[in-house]
């Protein structure tokens, strides 16, 4: 009989509910949760509380805005209606991600979980995430995927592949359930 032999030099083989239940005298982690107020945001940050939440935790919510981009000269042989305030757009679009940081922030702090929020105004997501990741040196990145199929993820891309696939710190993507899936 071959017994495995299994390193625990790095704490990898720990499961997540040893992790979860760690003393409040470790060193505090640093976790990035990516929101963007979807339901599929709010299953990550469920995920984390009921799975790898540990009380000296520091969680980093990360908001991305993209920008608004007008051009200028597109149709303007044809007569259309003037382009709407692209200041007005941008900075209704801000309003809404920092309400929805404080919203989150609140949940957290209800939660007793120390955290901080941060809007990325960036036109490209995934990058902006893995930046943010190294930034604030993560020690993990938890965030939800929408469930795509693969034909449509090939060619559209997904943010959380991205992120799984460029981030330096490790990624715990919480998919849709099988409800949620259909």
């Amino acid at each position: 009989m071959v017994t495995p032999y299994v390193s625990d030099e790095d704490g990898l083989t720990q499961p997540f509910d040893a992790m979860a239940s760690a003393g409040v005298n470790e060193k505090p982690r640093t976790i990035v949760l990516p929101v963007d107020g979807s339901e599929h945001s709010e299953r990550a940050f469920r995920w984390y509380m009921n799975n790898v939440k540990r009380p000296n935790d520091n969680v980093k919510f990360i908001n991305i805005i993209e920008p608004v981009y007008t051009s200028p000269g597109f149709g303007a042989a044809l007569e259309l209606p003037p382009l709407p305030d692209v200041s007005r757009v941008m900075t209704e679009t801000v309003e809404t991600g920092k309400k929805l940081c404080q919203e989150k922030m609140h949940q957290a702090k209800a939660c007793n979980i120390n955290s901080q929020a941060f809007l990325h105004v960036d036109s490209r997501p995934g990058p902006a995430i893995v930046k943010a990741v190294q930034d604030y040196n993560a020690d993990l990145v938890v965030m939800g995927n929408r469930g795509i199929g693969t034909v449509r993820r090939t060619f559209l891309g997904s943010v959380s592949d991205y992120v799984l696939h460029h981030s330096h710190a490790p990624v715990v993507i919480v998919p849709p359930n099988a409800t949620e899936a259909k």
